[in-house]
């Protein structure tokens, strides 16, 4: 039987998980087979946490994947001038060899590669086995996940042709082994095609709320409705507008969550328990001691260096829950965020997926559809929540919604890597660059082309 190695990645785990201790003595090496790995269901259990856990690292959502979006676009600056991180994406001088997000590419494909193995490897277990049928799952979610990602970062957004038939990205849905053909980029419509089937199985597959990972809250794991959030979220990015409102539509009525009210807003950032609203949120373990992203938000730590800019400020008022009154934190010349302030053991958990979101985007897909009265309606809740001093919202237009939604739903998620992409989708640019620039998308790493000659790099890098 051919091998896959998983590698020093699983032993990583081993640390996080009281059933590798069973692993490690299937195999004595320090790259476990994927035969042994995959001995039981355990260890496809076991592989599974790692992914999650692969989740929360600096190459991901514990910096770059969750500060590139707002550094690039103008939420953020820098508060000090001396051992920074992306640098060169701050002042758009990233290149192909060099770029601070090439570890977010490598590591990406790294998980991607152990969330096949896991699949393929579950895949000779009772397929009606309600366990096996949950890892696939949550797999194929995190497998999801990790290509909405990529594609956003490295590739230009769906809209940027007609039929979205430019470059995406190698969409990675097997292990591949040593003497397999070179990957070659998808394109942007075949990547959310294979992004959209995982995550519609995925909802086939689910089978109750209960996640396999027994400790921690539902809101840790991917389950049914936050499969359906992230849908919501993939079909938003491609402008399917009927599916966007769909799928929010079902998130929001299914009643499991609930939006947060005024007063526990500010709150809802500053402790490990999910708010009311979260919907999927990445969580630290007991034993976690390395860097968080409240290290580098925050106002508290020597690693503090992402401020928060004038032009983000002042588009809050001064009533607004959100604002310089309440969320941010005044240090010097610099406002920090409140959002992610804790760090270690004691970080506030990544929220991924928010109903706050799901209400902003059957908003934007009303609009888009003409239905203004809704589109009011979803306006409302989020801002008028964040606002006391606001009214009823009456749009007159599609144009008036969308403009207004895309500006609630900057004040909304700020801080949470979202900017940088929604005014992509509208092939808008960021700061001083154009939305036709080059830059405006990430340089596949020179190291993966160089390797792969087949691998064409994106334009002008």
């Amino acid at each position: 039987m051919q091998k896959i190695f998983i590698g020093l990645w699983l032993l990583g785990v081993c640390f996080l998980h009281t059933s590798c201790e069973k692993l490690l003595d299937k195999e004595p090496s320090d790259k476990l087979s994927n035969e042994a790995t995959f001995a039981d269901i355990d260890g496809a259990r076991t592989a599974l946490v790692g992914a999650y856990s692969s989740l929360l690292t600096t190459e991901l959502y514990h910096v770059n994947r969750m500060v590139y979006p707002d550094l690039a676009s103008g939420n953020l600056q820098f508060s000090k001038t001396t051992n920074v991180k992306m640098m060169d994406i701050y002042s758009f001088l990233q290149d192909a060899e060099s770029s601070s997000m090439n570890a977010t590419y490598s590591k990406a494909y790294n998980v991607l590669t152990n969330i096949n193995n896991i699949l393929t490897a579950v895949e000779k277990f009772d397929s009606t086995n309600l366990v096996v049928k949950r890892i696939k799952a949550e797999a194929k979610c995190i497998r999801a996940l990790l290509h909405f990602d990529l594609v956003k970062l490295f590739a230009r957004p769906y809209s940027y042709t007609p039929d979205a038939s430019h470059d995406g990205i190698v969409v990675n849905l097997k292990p591949r082994f040593y003497n397999d053909p070179l990957p070659v980029r998808s394109t942007v419509k075949e990547t959310y095609d294979a992004i959209i089937q995982d995550l519609r199985e995925a909802l086939v597959l689910f089978t109750s709320t209960n996640g396999i990972i027994s400790n921690g809250y539902v809101q840790n794991t991917f389950n049914f409705t936050s499969a359906a959030s992230l849908l919501a979220k993939v079909y938003l990015y491609k402008s399917d507008w009927d599916n966007a409102y769909t799928y929010a539509d079902q998130v929001i009525r299914s009643s499991t969550y609930t939006l947060m009210t005024r007063a526990q807003y500010v709150a809802s950032w500053t402790n490990k328990t999910p708010s009311a609203e979260s919907i999927f949120e990445l969580n630290l373990e007991a034993t976690f001691a390395g860097t968080t992203l409240g290290t580098y938000y925050g106002d508290n730590g020597s690693d503090q260096q992402y401020a928060a800019t004038d032009d983000l400020m002042n588009i809050y008022s001064a009533t607004d829950i959100r604002g310089r009154s309440s969320l941010f934190i005044p240090k010097g010349n610099y406002y920090f965020t409140g959002k992610y302030t804790g760090v270690s053991t004691k970080a506030t958990p990544i929220k991924v997926l928010r109903l706050s979101d799901m209400y902003l985007i059957r908003a934007e897909a009303a609009a888009h559809k003409n239905d203004l009265l809704q589109a009011g309606k979803d306006f409302d809740a989020i801002s008028m929540r964040a606002d006391a001093n606001l009214t009823a919202t009456s749009f007159s237009s599609p144009q008036q919604a969308i403009d207004a939604i895309l500006l609630e739903r900057r004040k909304e998620f700020a801080f949470e890597g979202e900017y940088m992409f929604d005014r992509a989708r509208y092939k808008l640019g960021v700061r001083n660059i154009a939305f036709t620039d080059y830059r405006m998308v990430l340089p596949i790493p020179k190291a993966s082309t160089n390797v792969n000659p087949q691998l064409k790099q994106n334009d002008d890098y």
